[in-house]
C-alpha cells in the first residue's frame, strides 16, 4: 500500500513531500499538471518576504475595494456580480479587516515567515536541494504626495512587529538601485527591507522535486485527484483519473481545489481562489535588470529580477475559478512597470500569466490534521506559498510523525475565522 499521498505539486506540495520523505515515509505526489510548480507557483512574484508577510484583510482593504468597484484598472478588483459568490467567506474576510484582528494575524504570519526563511536557508546550506536563493533586501518606493507619512507609519508598524527596515530618501534609493534614477524626482520616500530574499518558485519546485526523487518520492503527474475515500473514521485513499490510489495518509496541498476534495467527506475549510497576474520580460530584450526587488506602494506592484527575467506581479481579482487572462489587467502591469522605468521598451511578448491563490479569510494557512484519521491539510497560503513553504512543510511533517499536536496552533483547521 502506498503509505502517504500528497495531493498537489506546487511549491508547498513538493516541499511537503520532501520533508515527509526525509522522515523515512514512503511518499507519492499526485498532480493533474505535467510537472512541478505549474499552477499558482509557476509565475508568481518570486518574493520570499517575511517583512511583508501580512494578510490582505487589512483595515483599509474594504474602503479600497469599494472605491475601485467596477474599474478594470484597479489593483484590487471585485465586481458587483461576484459579491454574492463570496458568501460566508466574504463576510469573514470583512470582519478580519478589524485593526486588532489584522495586527494579530500579521504578527503570526510575519513570525512564521521568518521561521520559514531560516528553514529554507538551512535546507539550501545542506546542499541537498540544488537551488540558489538571492539575498540583499527589498526596496519599497513611495511616490504619492503623502509618501513620507505613509513610509513613516509603515516603518513604525514594522518596528512593532520586530521587523528591521531602513528609511531612505530619493538619493538613498537611487544609490541602492541606479535603475530608478530616471524617476528620482518623483520618489518621495522609500524603505529598504534588508532581510528579504527572492527566487523563482517554479525552479525551486523543480529542484526539490529532484531532491525528493533521491529520497524515493514517486511523482504521478498528469493524474487528477477526483475525491477522497474513507473507511469508518480513517482515510483509505484517493480517487484519481487513473483509478483508486490506496493510502494510509493523505496530505492536501491542492491550493484552491482543497475545499472541493474535503467536501465529499463533510469537512469544510474556508479557502477561496483569488486571481493574481504577472508578466515576465527578458533581460536581453529590455537591456537591464534591477539589483533588488522593488515594490511600488501606489500601484501595489512587485518587480523581481529572476535569473535572466524581470517578473512584474500584482493585482488582486475576486473572480472565483475564472482563469481568464484579461487584457485590461495585463495592461495595468505594463503601465505600472513603465511608470517605474519610463525609458524601458516593452517587448511584444510579455508572457502574460494568471494564477489562483488559495486564500483564507484571515490570511493564515491551514496546516493541521482533520477529523478523519490520516487526513491532513497544508493549504490556504494565499500569495505567501513560496514564503511559507518550508515552515509549513516542517510543521505538517511534525504533526504527521507525532512530534507535535495541533493544540493551540494558529493554523489549526477548527480555529475561529472571525
Amino acid at each position: 500500500m502506498t503509505n502517504t499521498v500528497v495531493i498537489g505539486a506546487g511549491v508547498v506540495g513538493t516541499t511537503t513531500a520532501y520533508y515527509l520523505a526525509r522522515e523515512g515515509l514512503q511518499v507519492t505526489v499526485v498532480d493533474a499538471a505535467a510537472g512541478p510548480g505549474l499552477e499558482t507557483s509557476f509565475a508568481n512574484g518570486g518574493l520570499v518576504t517575511p517583512s511583508t508577510a501580512f494578510p490582505w484583510s487589512s483595515p483599509g482593504t474594504l474602503k479600497l475595494m469599494l472605491s475601485y468597484m467596477g474599474r478594470d484598472d484597479a489593483p484590487l478588483l471585485l465586481r458587483r456580480m461576484d459579491i454574492p459568490k463570496l458568501g460566508l467567506w466574504g463576510l469573514r474576510f470583512a470582519l478580519n479587516c478589524r485593526p486588532a484582528k489584522y495586527r494579530e494575524s500579521a504578527r503570526l504570519l510575519s513570525n512564521f515567515a521568518r521561521e520559514s526563511l531560516e528553514e529554507l536557508e538551512g535546507l539550501l546550506s545542506q546542499s541537498n536541494v540544488d537551488y540558489s536563493l538571492s539575498r540583499g533586501g527589498l526596496i519599497q518606493v513611495y511616490r504619492d504626495k503623502s509618501g513620507v507619512q505613509s513610509r513613516d507609519l509603515y516603518a513604525q508598524f514594522l518596528e512593532r512587529m520586530g521587523i528591521e527596515s531602513t528609511m531612505l530618501d530619493s538619493d538613498g534609493i537611487v544609490e541602492l538601485e541606479p535603475s530608478l534614477r530616471p524617476i528620482a524626482p518623483s520618489i518621495r520616500a522609500g524603505l529598504l527591507l534588508p532581510n528579504d530574499a527572492w527566487g523563482n518558485a517554479r525552479q525551486f519546485s523543480t529542484a526539490i522535486d529532484a531532491a525528493g526523487r533521491s529520497l524515493g518520492v514517486t511523482y504521478r503527474y498528469g493524474v487528477k485527484a477526483n475525491g477522497l475515500r474513507r473507511s469508518g473514521g480513517s482515510v483509505e485513499g484517493v480517487e484519481t483519473s487513473e483509478g483508486f490510489l490506496p493510502a494510509s495518509r493523505v496530505v492536501l496541498c491542492g491550493g484552491p481545489l482543497t475545499p472541493a476534495l474535503l467536501a465529499s467527506l463533510g469537512i469544510s475549510v474556508p479557502i477561496c481562489p483569488v486571481k493574481g497576474y504577472s508578466i515576465s520580460l527578458g533581460k536581453s530584450e529590455i537591456g537591464f535588470l534591477p539589483n533588488h526587488p522593488i515594490v511600488d506602494d501606489h500601484a501595489h506592484l512587485g518587480i523581481t529580477p529572476l535569473g535572466d527575467q524581470l517578473r512584474i506581479a500584482g493585482t488582486v481579482e475576486f473572480a472565483g475559478f475564472d482563469r481568464t487572462i484579461r487584457p485590461s489587467r495585463i495592461d495595468n502591469l505594463k503601465r505600472a512597470v513603465l511608470n517605474l522605468f519610463p525609458e524601458m521598451k516593452l517587448p511584444d511578448d510579455v508572457s502574460p500569466w494568471a494564477g489562483l491563490r488559495p486564500m483564507t479569510p484571515d490570511g493564515l494557512p491551514v496546516i493541521d490534521a482533520t477529523g478523519v484519521e490520516g487526513l491532513y491539510i497544508n493549504s490556504g497560503h494565499g500569495a505567501l506559498g513560496w514564503t511559507l513553504a518550508c515552515a509549513s512543510a516542517r510543521l505538517i511533517s511534525a504533526l504527521i510523525t507525532g512530534r507535535e499536536v495541533s493544540g493551540n496552533s494558529p493554523f489549526r483547521l477548527n480555529r475561529s475565522y472571525w
